[in-house]
């Protein structure tokens, strides 16, 4: 079975781990040109863990994560309206972890015997014939595949080259992250404010904190998807300088983002299926993405273990029927809390703080039972 994976992340990186687990040899490509340590912190939820168990990584996952024992929430002034201890998570599915991006892209590529990724290559175009894939990359050179898989992000050119309709939705809200020393935060624990239009989040690794800020609000500019610079200083929210804010002159580099909703209502075209974000792109409140990703990449593996090349029509049918409910619904969770979140109205905000502080615990557990435990 001729494989390509575009895409070097999260999702294609699994993906190709599990094929490889079977002695199958997926092509996969990206068009950066090195890993280094770029990107921000990812927590894995147990269902993405279960993954790396399934590919005799988890104890190298071990290594370089960390636990989140507790999860604390503060309102804007800094006091907290309620800690969520998350031990009772351990002993049943095991806790989130934490870990840098590049981190678990290390741990990803190395299993059985390391994944090769041609980095610095571009799919110019793809045209299907038949069954078969024929792929020109931008050196010039083509080849056939039996599937293609398009794992490469929000902005997929493979959705694009595929006509796959996508549906875009801008939120209005721009993300800052950077990296703080180690001590941050407690070890082993999560925290962030909710404010008024406006959530700071600090999650800890092994070495250093990842910090957060995202603010709703109309931002000038050519406003593109993604930069590097200084927090903007003509912003006025700037005044509300909270713990984690007081990080930012430390940071080495800051980066952000406009945070965007991508919903793709199909994700297969023929001998061509999208992957992860490709295929549904979250906004970041729950942070499930990346277990969702590798829960994706493991069943698209399910399902092509059980057909020979002239069927993978049909396993490309079932993935796509087995995980759309699972993506669609985490999907619009991320959504639904990430309005509780960053509430506009101050009477909403102190009803929601309210809320919070006293919502009844047997209810709550009941919905981090849900997240965490659902099989794919």
């Amino acid at each position: 079975m001729r494989i390509l994976i575009v895409g070097g992340g999260i999702a294609g990186l699994t993906l190709a781990a599990r094929l490889r687990q079977r002695g199958l040899r997926p092509t996969v490509i990206d068009t950066i040109s090195s890993y280094g340590r770029a990107g921000t912190a990812i927590t894995l939820w147990p269902t993405g863990s279960r993954v790396l168990h399934g590919l005799g990584l988890w104890n190298s996952f071990i290594d370089t994560s960390v636990p989140l024992w507790r999860y604390v929430v503060h309102d804007r002034h800094g006091e907290v309206l309620r800690t969520f201890d998350l031990e009772r998570l351990e002993a049943r599915d095991g806790l989130p972890r934490v870990t840098p991006r590049a981190e678990l892209l290390a741990v990803l590529e190395s299993a059985n015997g390391g994944t090769p990724v041609d980095l610095e290559t571009e799919v110019q175009r793809m045209r299907q014939i038949g069954s078969t894939v024929r792929v020109r990359f931008d050196d010039g050179r083509e080849r056939d595949f039996d599937l293609v898989v398009g794992a490469d992000g929000l902005r997929s050119r493979t959705r694009a080259q595929a006509e796959l309709d996508t549906a875009e939705h801008r939120f209005g809200w721009r993300l800052w992250w950077w990296w703080a020393q180690r001590g941050v935060t407690p070890p082993g624990e999560l925290h962030e404010t909710w404010g008024l239009r406006r959530i700071m989040s600090a999650y800890p690794t092994q070495d250093r904190v990842a910090c957060f800020v995202a603010i709703a609000g109309s931002f000038g500019g050519a406003n593109p998807s993604a930069g590097t610079g200084e927090w903007p200083p003509s912003d006025p929210r700037r005044t509300d300088e909270g713990w984690i804010l007081r990080t930012l002159p430390d940071a080495d580099r800051v980066d952000w983002l406009d945070l965007v909703e991508v919903t793709v209502p199909q994700w297969v075209r023929g001998r061509i299926v999208l992957l992860g974000d490709a295929a549904a792109g979250l906004v970041p409140t729950t942070g499930i993405g990346a277990s969702l990703a590798m829960e994706s990449a493991a069943v698209l593996d399910d399902e092509l273990v059980r057909v020979d090349t002239a069927h993978i029509d049909i396993a490309l049918t079932r993935f796509a029927r087995r995980r759309m409910p699972r993506v669609d619904a985490e999907q619009h969770r991320a959504r639904v809390v990430g309005e509780f979140m960053m509430l506009q109205s101050p009477i909403a905000r102190h009803c929601r703080d309210l809320g919070l502080r006293y919502f009844p615990t047997p209810v709550i557990c009941r919905e981090l039972d849900r997240w965490n435990n659902i099989p794919t």
